[in-house]
């Protein structure tokens, strides 16, 4: 029986590797990082999500770089912060940037029949699924005001999950030269991929809470043969930890207090941090999403 709650797991666990993990950053440097927003958009359509992250990080890049000759601007000047974007979607497969247009018609259709959508994106990696039950994470970060670099940032973002995981008593890891994170060799329970344009980062992570395995069937997820997605709560149920369900509320403020342990800075409602981004963020979605799309914080 699942029992305990997640605040009483997430006190119990601790992942010293984690809390010393600097992202290869100085003290100093540590000292300077600036604070994230969080925005919880609830269940919004695929399509919607990347037109609003692209009109977003266009925004974000034109407010970095507006001095003189698009030179940068100082953290302070700037009408808008960083911030994530945290969504559930409605089924859909999506594909990286290496694979557009390299899936056929006739599996397009096929997938498409399932009662899912099927979309190519600027990100990286390969075909994976999102859907009910799954926490997308979505940063909007400008990495060198937080001392980052792509593959340093990437690092974090495992890292993230993988704390994640300790404080719900799963076991993770990242695996060298297989993107994403993994309770074992075979079975992956975090998909990520990225995009970073002029040091912004879009895209991000999706964590598998309660998802229904069956969609992922119908691929190969990431293109890796062998190897298969799996939720935290097949894991959770199998290793006998006593938590209570993970879904996608009850594990939203876990990711976030690893996603601050992890990158060093806090992370507050975006509300309270930048209203300029929070009103832009709803002005946006408003304009490029169906009615209906609620707002929490």
């Amino acid at each position: 029986m699942l029992t305990k709650s997640f605040k009483s797991i997430a006190n119990g666990f601790a992942s010293a590797r984690i809390s010393q993990c600097t992202l290869g950053r100085t003290p100093a440097q540590l000292e300077t990082l600036p604070s994230i927003g969080y925005i919880n958009l609830g269940r919004v359509d695929y399509q919607t999500a990347l037109v609003l992250q692209k009109q977003l990080s266009r925004q974000r890049i034109s407010d970095i770089y507006a001095g003189p000759q698009n030179a940068r601007v100082e953290a302070s000047k700037r009408r808008l912060t960083d911030f994530i974007l945290l969504v559930e979607h409605p089924p859909v497969y999506t594909n990286g940037r290496r694979n557009h247009g390299k899936v056929s018609e006739d599996e397009i259709q096929r997938l498409q029949s399932l009662g899912s959508q099927y979309v190519e994106t600027n990100r990286g990696g390969e075909i994976t699924f999102h859907g009910p039950g799954q926490l997308v994470v979505y940063p909007s970060v400008y990495l060198r005001d937080h001392h980052l670099g792509t593959k340093c940032y990437v690092e974090g973002l495992e890292n993230t999950v993988v704390e994640t995981c300790a404080r719900l008593g799963v076991d993770a890891n990242a695996i060298s030269g297989f993107p994403g994170v993994w309770v074992s060799s075979t079975k992956k329970v975090a998909a990520l991929g990225t995009h970073v344009q002029k040091y912004v980062t879009s895209h991000g992570f999706a964590l598998n809470c309660t998802t229904d395995m069956k969609w992922f069937r119908q691929i190969v997820p990431c293109g890796l043969e062998g190897k298969s997605a799996v939720s935290l709560e097949q894991v959770v149920v199998q290793n006998g930890s006593c938590v209570e369900r993970p879904t996608v509320e009850a594990v939203t403020p876990v990711v976030l207090s690893s996603f601050a342990q992890v990158f060093g800075c806090q992370v507050r409602p975006l509300q309270e941090l930048s209203p300029a981004t929070f009103g832009t963020v709803q002005s946006l979605l408003q304009q490029i999403s169906p009615p209906g799309i609620q707002i929490s914080q």
